[in-house]
């Protein structure tokens, strides 16, 4: 078994349903569960494009800033937009 932090981050796409229009980026924070041996969704901030004046690199600009932020802080890994190595 490989060993697992707590805590992580990452950035994902955010969507409007019900035709998955892009409307921004969501930091999302993750909690290893042991027991199932899986990475749970425990809380997410969005940023939306409307937020940023309809913006895609202000809203992926700040998003990325708390994730850093979020991840210094408590010492998380932040796995930016690429959540490959977060399943492995």
């Amino acid at each position: 078994m490989t060993e697992h932090e707590e805590y992580c981050v990452s950035i994902r796409d955010s969507y409007k349903m019900p035709d998955r229009t892009p409307a921004g980026y969501a930091v999302m924070l993750w909690a290893w569960n042991s027991h199932d041996e899986t990475w749970r969704y425990a809380a997410i901030r969005n940023y939306l494009f409307a937020d940023y004046n309809g913006s895609g690199r202000k809203a992926l600009r700040q998003a990325r800033r708390d994730a850093r932020k979020l991840a210094g802080i408590f010492n998380y890994t932040n796995h930016d937009t690429n959540e490959e190595g977060m399943w492995q």
